[in-house]
């Protein structure tokens, strides 16, 4: 009898303990709810630069930084980045400022950009000093704007009062844009996520922005649909890319599980992608956006071509991306070298150009195998006259690809 009883109470013990498990397990769950946790799908392609911010310093403008300084800091009318705890923090406090980062030189052909970025604060205080000086400015459905650009692709650089809101309007091909607005009848604040392009049809340059649903243009008077809500204390990665003629724009969160992936765009119905691209990031000059924002990492991806096109053995291991290397001697006198690397078989041109744009000579036209390249400027014009002495620029094309750097002839 004992026995039995002893084994029923431990019974009983048994499932008391199984029912307190149960209970804490779904305490924990309503506490600490699981967290799902992806990986982005970087299959064919690999990294070509990637900047993680891990250094501490104040940016100043012009300075270039990062692998083969591919990045340059933008800042005007009192905008400023601070570099710490791992992260660029982009303050932009007061109405012209800027706070941007860039791409020294133009974006490959094709490529895939990602940037984290996030904890976004805006100044809502000065809405109204802002707008209602002027009460048709920026009217988006009854609602004024503060933002920024998670990521953007344009087919020029800006410098100093050049790169107020008019030029953002009508150099943007593509853009990952975040606001934060407030409604001008008061209370209600909206933080959307647009994800839009310039189309040639509706824009030929100016703010025609577009969603693209797959099928056509939103042509709707106020198209920047919502695609997404975002939280201020929170980290996003915003991707784009671009490949195989199209292009793509994803936005995931700080676990990388993807949030919004619309369609992707085939090239010809995007404005101006026959020009060469620049990345922006970051708090552009413009009147109406001020606040901050932090970016922790910026990558440039490129295809993972094993350029074997033009060696079917395979005995070579041919480049994988289009590269040119900085000219050398340098500053020289009389003549320098100039290499470049070819991912494939490629028409090429390179040009000298002097400082007021003017074409000084070309150098080399020729169709060129996949593999590495040199080619020699003896200093001399197309006229055979010895070039003076200052500051010159070759640029070489080849099959969509475009490179241009800076070199000095010094007698």
């Amino acid at each position: 009898m004992f026995d039995d009883i002893h084994a029923k109470g431990g019974l009983v013990s048994r499932v008391n303990q199984i029912i307190t498990a149960l209970c804490s397990a779904v305490a924990l769950t309503i506490l600490f709810p699981q967290v799902s946790f992806a990986e982005f799908d970087d299959t064919g392609w690999v990294v070509k630069y990637q900047e993680n911010f891990d250094s501490a310093f104040e940016a100043t403008h012009g300075q270039t930084f990062g692998t083969d300084d591919w990045l340059i800091f933008q800042l005007m009318n009192g905008g400023a980045i601070t570099i710490a705890d791992g992260y660029a923090w982009l303050k932009a406090p007061d109405f012209w400022n800027a706070a941007l980062i860039r791409s020294t030189e133009f974006l490959p052909n094709e490529y895939k950009i990602r940037t984290k970025i996030g904890y976004i604060n805006y100044d809502l205080a000065n809405y109204e000093q802002a707008d209602f000086e002027d009460p048709a400015f920026n009217d988006h459905g009854g609602y004024y704007e503060n933002g920024m650009y998670f990521l953007t692709v344009t087919d020029d650089t800006c410098s100093g009062n050049q790169c107020e809101e008019v030029w953002w309007h009508y150099h943007r091909k593509m853009v990952i844009d975040v606001d934060n607005h407030v409604k001008a009848s008061g209370g209600e604040v909206l933080h959307p996520v647009y994800m839009v392009y310039m189309a040639p049809e509706t824009n030929s340059g100016g703010n025609k922005l577009r969603t693209w649903n797959g099928v056509a243009w939103d042509e709707s008077p106020w198209n920047w649909n919502v695609a997404y809500t975002y939280a201020y204390d929170t980290w996003y990665y915003a991707e784009l890319e671009k490949k195989d003629g199209h292009i793509s724009l994803r936005l995931y969160d700080e676990n990388q599980n993807i949030l919004e992936e619309p369609p992707p765009v085939s090239l010809d119905k995007v404005f101006a992608m026959d020009m060469p691209e620049f990345l922006y990031v970051g708090e552009p000059h413009t009147d109406d956006y001020e606040g901050d924002v932090r970016i922790d990492e910026i990558t440039m991806l490129l295809p993972d071509v094993l350029s074997d096109v033009d060696d079917p053995s395979g005995d070579n291991i041919l480049p994988r991306v289009f590269t040119v290397s900085q000219n050398h001697p340098n500053p020289f006198n009389p003549s320098t070298t100039i290499e470049f690397d070819l991912t494939k078989r490629s028409q090429v041109h390179v040009d000298i150009y002097n400082v007021l744009g003017q074409r000084v000579c070309r150098i080399l036209d020729e169709e060129l195998s996949a593999g590495s390249h040199r080619v020699e400027w003896n200093g001399r014009t197309d006229y055979g006259e010895q070039a003076s002495s200052g500051v010159y620029f070759y640029r070489i094309q080849a099959e969509g690809y475009t490179a241009t750097k800076k070199m000095l002839l010094l007698k």
